[in-house]
């Protein structure tokens, strides 16, 4: 049975873990276990989120021994449970200063570990502990980098690939789309997790100390790809709702829509886009909106001034794709060429 990539990480990480404690326990270093505890913590992500998980620890631990030191030099008077909450408030403010997102946990954990457990040792327990870690972390990065195989990057670029696909199958079809709004929640909350995922690849990228174009590629991507969600929303019910486009701007916006579609595929599977049709469509498209879309229809009155407007708002929202659309076909394919880089 091949083993899936769950179960080779879990059994690398394993590995790795269990020579960590046995060095450790071999050389008897001070509090050993929190380097291989830092190991565990920049192991288990790909190599961007440990870096970041790396440097929360890291923070986090330095935060709790500063805590330590000045909870015992100012109030050596205090009972007990009066340092242990003024060592834990103090690590709660100094996370919240240094913009923590759960590194204060860890220093949480010196604050404790020192006051209640090694209360009488606590300067060679904090300070060991935060060596450990600081030098845990950084073995654990270097194994990343050096032998673990999964990258920021290229997931980043698979669950791209996988948005920007069903993306341009949503603009391909966007008037036979029966309930839009599902669809379009689903592919807003997608493109939501892979901007979530921005600052890993910066962490990566920072570690690796190559050029940030990929980082630079992969905003303009959400930026573009954006414009063309939000527009396909808004034109799918607007097509349904205009039931008397002229043949030639349904020609043309089809058109639209097939060419978008290839662009779409191929920024996620990071290929070359054609461009030698894009200009011919792009100048039937204004031609069309000016001439079928943008012309006044008929009477005045308050059912022509809404379906006026709603044309208005069609021509519009055709011009923002369109625009999107072609600054998608400007981007340089850096993330596919730094990805070859790494290979």
């Amino acid at each position: 049975m091949k083993a899936t990539p769950q179960l080779a990480l879990i059994l690398r990480n394993g590995f790795v873990l269990m020579l960590a404690v046995a060095a450790v326990n071999q050389v008897g270093l001070p509090e050993g276990l929190f380097l291989a505890l830092a190991m565990l913590t920049v192991l288990e992500s790909d190599l961007g989120g440990g870096v970041i998980a790396g440097r929360e620890r890291v923070t986090g631990t330095i935060l709790g021994l500063l805590a330590v030191v000045i909870t015992v030099g100012i109030s050596p008077a205090l009972p007990l449970p009066a340092r242990v909450f003024s060592g834990l408030l103090l690590v709660r403010l100094f996370g919240f200063t240094a913009g923590l997102n759960n590194g204060f946990i860890v220093g949480g954990h010196v604050v404790a570990g020192s006051l209640l457990h090694d209360l009488d040792t606590w300067w060679h327990y904090a300070s060991w502990r935060t060596l450990m870690t600081i030098l845990g972390v950084l073995i654990g990065v270097l194994l990343s980098q050096r032998i673990y195989s999964q990258r920021s990057e290229s997931h980043w670029r698979e669950r791209c690939h996988s948005w920007t696909e069903d993306l341009a199958d949503a603009l391909l079809h966007l008037n036979v789309i029966p309930d839009q709004d599902p669809l379009f929640l689903t592919l807003r909350e997608r493109r939501n997790a892979l901007r979530r995922s921005l600052p890993q690849l910066v962490a990566e990228q920072s570690l690796t100390q190559s050029n940030q174009d990929a980082v630079l590629w992969a905003q303009a991507v959400l930026q573009h790809c954006s414009t063309v969600m939000s527009s396909c929303r808004d034109i799918s019910a607007l097509l349904q709702s205009q039931r008397d486009l002229t043949p030639a701007l349904t020609k043309t916006t089809q058109e639209l829509q097939r060419l978008g579609s290839h662009r779409l595929r191929a920024i996620g599977r990071g290929t070359s886009v054609q461009q030698d049709e894009w200009p011919l469509v792009r100048c039937q498209l204004q031609q069309a909106i000016e001439t079928d879309l943008l012309q006044p229809q008929g009477s005045e009155g308050p059912f022509q001034d809404s379906e006026q407007q709603g044309r208005v708002l069609l021509a519009s929202r055709l011009l923002l794709l369109a625009d999107a659309l072609e600054r998608l076909a400007d981007l340089p394919m850096g993330m596919e060429r730094h990805h070859d880089s790494l290979r």
